[in-house]
């Protein structure tokens, strides 16, 4: 079923709704976006005018079952109503996915009835359609938020007009409740189908340790002696582009927390404007001083030099030819690093009665934990960095020098310390001052393989093993084009042959193939989309 993977790869991006997701939801990040180069290296080489067929046409056969025309345009439909009419690059594209899921789900409906899947008590539909029509209302109130202009004085009129507007919009999408409530029952007999495919597939404690140790290897090769990598990787995962942490650990980092003290905004934006200003004078002053002199001759006369740390002058002198009366063009004064050492000291002394109150209970013995709930805090009570207080980080920030993840004022503070168990000096940054204690150094090597993780790989591969599966029940099926409708083999078949780039057409497969993450049927089309994922707590990056 791999080609027809590849196909459904654009039409399971009609997912809108998260919760709709059902039993593909492990997988179905993967195919919410379509790869447009994906889409263009597929139907560069055939025509692009549409098929003709009508409803009743045949335009394909699954196990001697008729695809009707009828069947292609409910699909093609579905596409349309997300992306919009397709131009020509794209046309036969469309309908050659949506003929694919019909055919899809031909199949699936045949299994079905086989084995006595499709059959329900109206108990067993009625749970169905409650959790449809709970997402359905969740559609419409999400629409009306965003549309309705509703407020604290709008009418019970007001509210029916504006759900009146919600439906109809969605109407217009093709969706409706109960058009709804029978995509959530399609999709239940999609997983009870997937279900019979795959009872007798499992995965052994062998397969789960072979995997690990295949995922450490190639790991430890990426980052063993390669930080800036690693940091890359961690970024991702952090900002949740990536489910899965690095499963190798170079060496250099430490665990470290800190308490962030909030700063009076004026303060610190004074001092990180002077830093800054000092930072570009310098930075000035060093190019300037590494021009080289040229000799006439075109040589060489001068070194890279040292860097010139003066600072350049105040005002610009007099133009000898302006005329008398002519106002000299008055530069701004330069920032010295006086300028910069009292805006930090005016910082320090501002939470100076705060930072001594911690060094002195530091001293006692309080516990950190502690002090970061009390001191760590805004003006609203608000933790400062909340990945210090929710739980996300039991044993602290993992930082390294090389660490571009964080404020370089944290990272300097945290490897301003010695000796594990030690606190930092207060240290300014562009959200405040932090005070860091060392908790000690992460273990450089392989990720430790819990039970959490054990768990983890064991349904990674559980996912491909069903994948799998899928395909092969799919091959076995005897499915027939007439050729109204041209088939996505085909159509990928007639690119591959007029390809000449093969590194293009191998990475064009590869994103093919990591957007169709999941089989999955068209249950999956809801009207309501999602919210982004929050960026994950992270200090002062």
């Amino acid at each position: 079923m791999k080609k027809f993977r590849k196909a459904l790869a654009m039409l399971l991006c009609v997912c809108l709704l998260a919760s709709v997701t059902l039993a593909v939801a492990e997988t179905a990040s993967g195919s919410q976006t379509l790869d447009a180069a994906a889409t263009d290296e597929v139907t560069q080489a055939v025509a692009t005018t549409a098929p003709s067929f009508s409803d009743t046409d045949v335009v394909a056969t699954v196990n001697g079952e008729s695809i009707t025309g009828a069947d292609v345009t409910t699909y093609y439909k579905s596409l349309v109503s997300y992306y919009g009419e397709p131009d020509s690059s794209s046309l036969e594209l469309y309908y050659a996915v949506a003929m694919e899921e019909a055919i899809t789900m031909k199949l699936v409906k045949l299994t079905a009835a086989a084995q006595s899947l499709d059959k329900y008590t109206q108990e067993e539909k009625d749970a169905i359609y409650a959790e449809s029509d709970a997402d359905w209302q969740s559609a419409l109130d999400s629409y009306v938020s965003s549309n309705g202009n509703l407020t604290d004085s709008s009418t019970a009129d007001d509210k029916t007009a504006a759900y009146a507007a919600a439906e109809a919009y969605y109407a217009t999408l093709g969706y409706d409740k109960d058009k709804l409530r029978q995509n959530y029952l399609d999709n239940d007999i999609y997983k009870k189908v997937e279900d019979y495919v795959c009872k007798d597939l499992a995965v052994t404690d062998e397969e789960v340790q072979a995997k690990y140790d295949e995922n450490v290897a190639k790991d430890k090769a990426l980052y063993e002696n390669d930080l800036d990598s690693y940091e890359y990787q961690m970024m991702l995962y952090n900002y949740q582009q990536v489910t899965d942490k690095p499963w190798y650990h170079p060496a250099g980092y430490r665990y470290v927390k800190h308490i962030l003290l909030p700063v009076d905004a004026t303060l610190l934006k004074s001092y990180t404007d002077l830093e800054a200003s000092l930072e570009e004078q310098m930075s000035e002053s060093d190019t300037s001083s590494t021009v080289s002199a040229v000799s006439d001759d075109g040589s060489n006369t001068d070194t890279a030099g040292a860097t010139d740390t003066t600072q350049p002058e105040a005002t610009t002198a007099p133009d000898a030819t302006a005329a008398p009366d002519a106002t000299p063009e008055v530069t701004a004064v330069p920032v010295t690093q006086a300028d910069v050492d009292n805006a930090k000291a005016a910082i320090l002394t501002s939470v100076q009665d705060k930072t001594t109150e911690i060094y002195d209970k530091i001293a006692k013995g309080e516990d950190f934990d502690a002090l970061i709930t009390e001191y760590g805090v805004d003006a609203s009570g608000n933790p400062t960095d909340s990945g210090m207080t929710n739980g996300s980080y039991p044993n602290g920030y993992e930082v390294a020098l090389a660490s571009t993840n964080y404020a370089p004022e944290f990272v300097q503070a945290a490897f301003s310390i010695t000796d594990v168990g030690g606190v930092s000096a207060p240290y300014i940054s562009q959200y405040g001052v932090h005070i860091v204690k060392y908790l000690g150094d992460v273990p450089s090597g392989p990720v430790s393989l819990t039970d959490e993780l054990k768990a983890s790989i064991r349904s990674d591969l559980l996912s491909t093993k069903t994948s799998a599966a899928m395909d092969a029940w799919q091959a076995a099926a005897d499915i027939q084009y007439t050729g109204l409708i041209t088939p996505y083999a085909q159509l990928q078949q007639a690119s591959e042959a007029d390809t000449t780039d093969t590194t293009a057409d191998t990475t064009t497969d590869a994103a093919t193939d990591a957007t169709a993450a999941t089989d999955a049927p068209a249950a999956t089309y809801a009207p309501a989309a999602t919210d982004a994922p929050a960026a994950t707590d992270a200090p002062a990056n």
